[in-house]
């Protein structure tokens, strides 16, 4: 098995399988067009693109089964010259202050070091099964309840974000200069619970 440095540099948009992972509001089968959209040359396009992604990987502080490995695409796509950079830091910053704060319920819980790898996420007993149909759906949001790998979908988003913190560094707007480092404030002061 591949180190998650070596996942997250390498998996492929259609490794990963979206139709399986849920968001807030359903399954993420819908992501992989969205992540194109933001390399779109429509600024429209680019901004309902995030705007769909951001409002299913975070709700009210809350995290999900997509949200460390939305991440892991929407640091790819700072490299691109055409994408909305201030418009995914945002998102990102959402997401790290999201898991920042879900990490607090765990300051004083013991959580079984069973995952070791995040691909280890996309194993069967974490996913949602094939899709069948929406009255299937239905029933599997009734009985969805996560358990302990809540705790390693926030370890795996700072540990994204800390292998890509590189990409960061770079920005020369203002806006976009403060957002990423607010992104690495919010890392600093959380990554070590999780080392």
């Amino acid at each position: 098995m591949m180190t998650d440095k070596e996942f997250y540099f390498s998996v492929g948009l259609h490794d990963i399988p979206w139709g399986r992972l849920v968001h807030w509001y359903g399954r993420a089968i819908d992501f992989p067009a969205c992540f194109y959209d933001l390399l779109s040359d429509d600024p429209v396009k680019q901004k309902t693109a995030i705007g769909n992604i951001a409002m299913n990987i975070e709700h009210q502080d809350g995290i999900m089964m997509a949200t460390p490995f939305t991440l892991i695409f929407l640091f790819r796509l700072l490299a691109f010259e055409s994408t909305n950079k201030i418009q995914i830091l945002n998102t990102v910053l959402t997401v790290i202050k999201a898991a920042k704060f879900q990490t607090e319920y765990y300051e004083n819980e013991v959580v079984e070091n069973k995952i070791t790898h995040i691909q280890e996420l996309l194993d069967e007993k974490y996913i949602w099964p094939e899709f069948e149909s929406e009255d299937q759906d239905e029933i599997c949001w009734e009985e969805f309840e996560y358990g302990d790998e809540h705790y390693f979908w926030l370890k795996y988003i700072f540990d994204i974000t800390e292998t890509y913190s590189f990409t960061l560094t770079g920005f020369t707007e203002e806006a976009e200069m403060n957002t990423a480092g607010k992104i690495i404030t919010v890392l600093k002061e959380t990554y070590h619970q999780f080392k």
